[in-house]
């Protein structure tokens, strides 16, 4: 009886040694901060679409490539304070999207939905008399049915005149875990900051031994599991789903395609440490695998549809990423911005006569 009283007196010491590290671990996290954790106080948890930006959120984003600061509007968007009621003089445009939208590493004029608003009214509203008003509501991590389920919300609201939907590879993978999952990290998030310091450091242990990235290149496969053939049509079902809400409030759609990093340039594999994971071969045969996909469902589908990979293989200028991070750099941004503006212009999808612009 004794050695058993013994043993529970170690585990309950156990147990409570162990709660006290937590404790501990939880409160240095919330005191000190590191900007990895403190940007978990940017989300909150939301029962239908996973989790949502919060309202007049504001911090300074360091890292030792960038330093951006995020200010979070009184409606939950990353952009300036926009009347809900627009003018008949004004164009309005709504940008989905993940990160990339959202604008991670570069202040909110340097995003590229900001610049293409800039060149829209530099070089256009002349031509029309409209005043262009592009309307920034990416949110970092968020798929396709998020982003369906947001624009639901937003669009009748915002009353659009055009959808710019950015699609990038990971949402195949979004579309694969789905919103509950979201719902769940999000709470762990906000709610256990320890806990999500120990996951960033576990995500990064797992690319360093190429674990989540072997798992990361399902998608560019030949063949691959029918989860991933699933994701894909789900991530097709819901482009074809925003398309069809955009239509219902009177606007018109097009989906941007952002490549990876590593779709660009062998250069991009050997910084990232992927040259031991896959061929030459591999690269320039299956890399543009998703840009192609999705280009020809978008024809298929009748979805106006831009790729950004082949005109980003083709830039020589500065870096578009940034070495580490694998976000745009503002020359990234600007190049989107840039190109988003010349198919509008020539498809002559924003109210202005192709034939006249010279």
């Amino acid at each position: 009886m004794k050695r058993y009283k013994e043993i529970l007196q170690n585990i309950s010491l156990m147990i409570v040694g162990v709660a006290i590290f937590f404790l501990l671990a939880e409160i240095a996290c919330r005191v000190i901060m590191p900007n990895s954790v403190k940007l978990r106080l940017m989300h909150k948890p939301d029962e239908k679409i996973g989790y949502r930006l919060v309202p007049h959120f504001e911090m300074e984003y360091k890292t030792k490539e960038f330093n951006s600061f995020i200010r979070i509007n009184s409606e939950g968007l990353r952009d300036y304070e926009h009347d809900k009621d627009k003018d008949i003089q004004t164009f309005r445009i709504l940008v989905l999207g993940d990160s990339f939208t959202f604008g991670y590493g570069v202040n909110i004029d340097e995003s590229y939905p900001k610049i293409l608003e800039a060149m829209l009214n530099q070089y256009l509203s002349n031509k029309n008399s409209k005043r262009f008003e592009v309307i920034n509501i990416g949110v970092d991590g968020y798929g396709t049915e998020q982003e369906y389920l947001y624009l639901e919300e937003l669009g009748p609201r915002y009353k659009p005149d055009f959808v710019i939907v950015g699609l990038y590879s990971s949402d195949v993978y979004d579309a694969k875990v789905g919103i509950p999952k979201s719902f769940k990290k999000a709470w762990l998030k906000n709610h256990f900051y320890f806990l999500s310091y120990l996951r960033g450091l576990w995500i990064q242990l797992s690319k360093t031994i190429g674990k989540d990235i072997r798992s990361t290149f399902q998608i560019y496969q030949n063949t691959y599991p029918p989860e991933i053939d699933t994701a894909y049509n789900k991530t097709k079902e819901y482009l074809v789903k925003i398309r069809d809400f955009s239509h219902s409030i009177g606007a018109k759609t097009l989906v941007v395609i952002i490549p990876f990093c590593f779709e660009v340039s062998r250069q991009e594999w050997e910084k990232r440490g992927l040259v031991h994971l896959y061929t030459d071969e591999f690269f320039n045969n299956n890399m543009a695998k998703v840009s192609e996909i999705f280009t020809e469902y978008g024809k298929e589908k009748e979805i106006p549809t831009l790729p950004l990979l082949p005109v980003f293989r083709k830039n020589k200028n500065l870096p578009l990423y940034f070495n580490y991070d694998p976000h745009w750099t503002k020359v990234g941004h600007r190049l989107a911005a840039e190109q988003i503006y010349i198919y509008l212009y020539n498809h002559g999808l924003i109210g202005v006569n192709t034939e006249s612009r010279n």
